[in-house]
C-alpha cells in the first residue's frame, strides 16, 4: 500500500479531528491535513485543484499522489452531502485523484443509502473511525 497519498479530514468536532487524524497518521504515516469545516476544505480543495484554470496546480497533493477525504456528515452549516454538491463541479482532473469515505456517528440507513449512492463516495464508515476498515477499503481501491 502507497504511502504517498495524503489524507484530509473533515470534521467539525475537534475532538474527531485530533483523535482520528492521529489514528490516520499512525496507520498510513505522514501528516494529516485537518478542516473544521466544509468551506474551509473546498477553499483548500479549490487551491489545490486550480479550479480557476481548470487544471491541477504544478506540484499539488492532487497531481502527485492524491488525496484521501474524510468527510463528516453531520456539521453545521454546510453538511457533508452540501461538501459533496459543491465538489461535483470541480474539475474532473481534480475529483479523479480525490477518494472519498464520509464518516458518520450514526449509521442512519438514509444517510447509509445516500451515501453509497453518491458516485464520489467509496464508503460511509463509522465514528469513531476503525482504523482496520479504512485499511481494507484503501485496499480496494487501490491506495
Amino acid at each position: 500500500m502507497s504511502n504517498s497519498r495524503e489524507f484530509w479530514l473533515v470534521d467539525d468536532n475537534e475532538i474527531d479531528r485530533v483523535v482520528n487524524g492521529r489514528l490516520v497518521e499512525a496507520a498510513f504515516g505522514g501528516a494529516v491535513r485537518k478542516f473544521k469545516d466544509g468551506p474551509t476544505f473546498l477553499e483548500a480543495l479549490a487551491a489545490e485543484a486550480g479550479v480557476e484554470e481548470n487544471d491541477l496546480k504544478p506540484g499539488s497533493a492532487l497531481e502527485h499522489a492524491g488525496v484521501v477525504v474524510l468527510l463528516d456528515i453531520r456539521m453545521p452549516g454546510l453538511d457533508g452531502f452540501g461538501v459533496l454538491e459543491r465538489m461535483e463541479l470541480y474539475p474532473v482532473s481534480a475529483l479523479s485523484k480525490l477518494t472519498v469515505f464520509m464518516l458518520s456517528a450514526t449509521l442512519d440507513p438514509d444517510e447509509l443509502s445516500r451515501a453509497e449512492g453518491h458516485p464520489i463516495v467509496e464508503a460511509l464508515l463509522p465514528k469513531p473511525l476503525d482504523i482496520h476498515q479504512l485499511r481494507g477499503w484503501m485496499e480496494q481501491v487501490g491506495g
